[in-house]
């Protein structure tokens, strides 16, 4: 099969390696959509942990092609979301922190291929009428999901949300979905801002136009938001974060800071305001009931190119130059 491997900073190979043989509680998928996510990104930046050579790709979709001896047959062609590893419940990050914490977890291999081998338990149903474009927006989708519900979200609540890329379109109709009232996206981009309203957004902002923390001043009496998300990964907009939310008012981090990141914040308000802040990464416990959950979304416009595998390079800079909402490699056309 093809498989292009990361070497390194902006460094792709495409070549051939061996088909993938499932060991017998794994099954093999042939992967139909990878999406690219920013971690990707911040990979090739050296903004984000990770070892060369490697095979990336962690958000997909795909149909069963093969099963180890332990798992039935007919699970062959079954439409299904990849998950990125797999979790044993039994542990101690499994029993206090999250399934995609497991000490114990399996890794799927990479997705930026045209086959890909994987616990049978990450390879997740998807809804009939689903497609599988949809369907490989799920571990992003369920990064969010697991951030909005860890929070208490009051009657009548107003909710921001800082970035309109993936990240924030989920969180935004998550939060809408979870009871928030009011929900705010600040976003510079029309077409994401758009997308947005299509997902629920009540109230639509440009930072290039106003200054966010006047339009919630505006919207709550002076009080401030009960909940605001940073879904870009900047230090600077977990800040601005803080400073529209009212006392004991929640930030959630959602986007992924780089390592080393400082937080650009006033401690003595922040002390304060009582305000909690919350990191949110990773899939949590919620990954097998998120295609269910998205299915439901309108997400026409969300996938704004599709690559071939061949051109995973260019995909990654697209990305990583904001020059769309989500894009997707298809390894076999």
């Amino acid at each position: 099969m093809k498989a292009m491997r990361w070497l390194g900073e902006d460094r792709f190979e495409l070549g051939e390696v061996p088909d993938p043989e499932p060991q017998a509680d794994q099954v093999v998928v042939r992967v139909d959509t990878v999406g690219v996510c920013g971690t990707d990104v911040h990979i090739t930046q050296g903004l984000f942990p990770s070892t060369p050579p490697a095979v990336l790709g962690h958000e997909a979709s795909g149909e069963i092609m093969a099963v180890g001896s332990e798992i039935s047959e007919s699970r062959i062609g079954e439409r299904v979301a990849m998950d990125t590893t797999s979790h044993c419940g039994e542990c101690e990050n499994c029993r206090t922190w999250s399934w995609s914490r497991c000490e114990n977890s399996v890794k799927s291999s990479g997705f930026f291929a045209e086959l890909s081998v994987l616990p049978a338990q990450s390879a997740h149903r998807i809804p009939e009428g689903m497609t599988l474009e949809t369907a490989a927006l799920t571990e992003p989708a369920s990064c969010c999901l697991s951030g909005v519900s860890r929070l208490d979200i009051p009657e009548n609540a107003v909710a921001v949300v800082i970035g309109g890329g993936i990240m924030g379109q989920f969180t935004l109709a998550f939060l809408k979905s979870h009871g928030v009232k009011t929900a705010v996206m600040s976003e510079p981009v029309q077409s994401r801002r758009e997308i947005a309203r299509e997902l629920g957004a009540d109230v639509l902002h440009d930072p290039a136009e106003s200054d966010l923390s006047e339009l919630v001043n505006d919207l709550t009496g002076g009080r401030g938001a009960h909940i605001a998300a940073e879904a870009v990964g900047k230090a600077a907009l977990v800040a601005k974060c803080a400073e529209v939310v009212r006392p004991r008012g929640d930030v959630l981090m959602i986007g992924v800071c780089p390592q080393g990141a400082q937080l650009p914040v006033d401690l003595y308000d922040f002390h304060y305001k009582e305000i909690r802040l919350q990191g949110a990464f990773g899939r949590g416990n919620v990954f097998g009931k998120t295609p269910a959950a998205i299915s439901r979304m309108k997400l026409d416009g969300v996938i704004s190119g599709r690559y071939s595998l061949e051109e995973v390079p260019s995909a990654i800079k697209d990305s990583g130059d904001g020059l769309g909402i989500k894009f997707v490699i298809k390894p076999n056309g």
